[in-house]
């Protein structure tokens, strides 16, 4: 440990990484120590598995339920602006540098405004549909419907293979 105008900067920590510009740069691991720990490298994992635990004796803490999932829905490509280039394989290409700020043309800060209102709609009208009784389904149906009427995508749909028009989710609340 180092000291700099009464702060402590650590040059390193346990001997794995050390800390400069806000940025982890790590240093090679010696072999032994056998600890395991936070820092173990996982091993044999396979991510694309999707089932759930087959466990018949789980207990459910309230009355709801998992239900099938309905189908996909679908977006008709003349129907829209533009699909981004995950709406048929899930697949994001478009690799941007975080590092980077984007300087916007007036035409494009424009079209932001414009999506950002469009967003800001559908995001309404989802939530005036949340309440007791309203399955998630119904509220995925109507942000689909209205991201397409007013011709946006609706970005999670087929995003790294998301399913669904939107992210919803059911909360038990006592």
């Amino acid at each position: 440990l180092s000291t700099t105008n009464g702060f402590v900067i650590p040059s390193t920590i346990r001997g794995e990484t050390a800390l400069s510009m806000n940025k982890k740069k790590t240093k090679p691991r010696k072999s032994g120590g056998g600890g395991g720990g936070f820092a173990k490298k996982a091993t044999a994992i396979n991510i694309k598995t999707k089932k759930k635990a087959a466990n018949p004796d789980f207990t459910y803490a309230g009355s709801i339920r998992p239900f099938p999932q309905s189908p996909t829905r679908i977006v008709d490509p003349a129907a829209v602006l533009s699909i981004p280039d995950y709406a048929i394989d899930g697949v994001p290409k478009k690799r941007g540098s975080a590092y980077e700020i984007e300087i916007k043309t007036p035409e494009e800060i424009e079209k932001m405004r414009k999506s950002g209102r469009c967003a800001r709609e559908v995001l309404d009208i989802a939530g005036r549909l949340v309440k007791a009784g309203v399955t998630t389904d119904e509220i995925d149906a109507a942000v689909h419907a209205a991201c397409v009427e007013r011709g946006a995508y609706p970005s999670p749909l087929n995003y790294r293979n998301f399913p669904k028009s939107c992210c919803t989710s059911v909360n038990e609340v006592i």
